[in-house]
């Protein structure tokens, strides 16, 4: 059987690229009056760098039915998912999403609907028909081995706390980030306007960083208790023979 692929539109990719620019010109205008000026190149060019690499970066799916698995591009990043372990695949008009069993998904370009989104013409995203196509491919392969879609579903599940662990730390790490933003802002010309903006943006990266921070640890600290709840339910296993071996003294005796 053939392999099936789907990339983003040239359609899509554009009205992504004009949405990027205009999040690139904020980021400037927000730089140049409210941060250090000794920030704004760099963080300018960081900016411009990243917008880039997403409008020219590689997005594409590819169904392998021979293979019994899924294919996720970004760029240069490429994940490959079994059949068996897809519980989900969610299209829309700016993008597509792709759920797996662990509670993890993979999004392509932006899942929320927008209403000026919808006022403008139509414009294809490039993955249309893919959810029918994987979901049958993906139901198919757990008809065929249920044994090894419950196997591959257990060690994904395993690996969640993992990823939850990454996902833990990134959110401590932003969140200290908007932190330090926030100490950082400062108004860089006259006008109560300006003065008005520079409170606000306070407000918003102080918020936003505690809030990043406090979920961060409690992603932590609930992982933790997980495990430890975990190993503490699973027997130790150097008990086992030595129960074992204290009754064969004794019946020996």
């Amino acid at each position: 059987m053939p392999r099936e692929s789907w990339q983003l539109s040239r359609g899509r990719r554009a009205v992504t690229a004009a949405y990027g620019l205009i999040y690139l010109g904020l980021v400037y205008v927000v730089m140049r009056f409210f941060f250090p000026g000794v920030l704004l190149l760099p963080v300018t060019v960081i900016a411009a760098v990243l917008y880039a690499a997403v409008c020219l970066a590689r997005f594409q799916v590819v169904l392998d039915q021979v293979g019994g698995e899924v294919e996720i591009i970004v760029g240069w990043w490429t994940r490959h998912v079994p059949l068996t372990q897809i519980e989900q695949v969610r299209v829309v008009r700016s993008g597509v999403q792709i759920r797996i069993a662990g509670g993890v998904s993979y999004g392509i370009g932006p899942l929320w609907e927008r209403r000026w989104l919808r006022r403008l013409p139509p414009v294809r995203s490039g993955f249309e028909e893919m959810d029918v196509a994987i979901m049958q491919a993906a139901a198919a392969a757990r008809a065929a081995d249920p044994d090894r879609a419950a196997a591959e579903d257990a060690a994904s599940r395993r690996a969640a706390s993992r990823r939850t662990v990454f996902a833990a730390s990134f959110a401590c790490g932003a969140g200290l980030v908007s932190l330090a933003a926030a100490v950082v802002v400062q108004p860089r010309a006259d006008g109560w306007l300006v003065h008005v903006v520079a409170v606000l943006l306070r407000i918003y990266f102080g918020a936003g960083g505690a809030v990043a921070v406090l979920v961060g640890v409690g992603l932590l600290v609930s992982t933790w208790r997980k495990r430890h709840t975990a190993q503490r339910a699973r027997p130790a296993d150097h008990e086992r023979p030595r129960g074992t071996n204290h009754q064969r003294h004794r019946l020996g005796s």
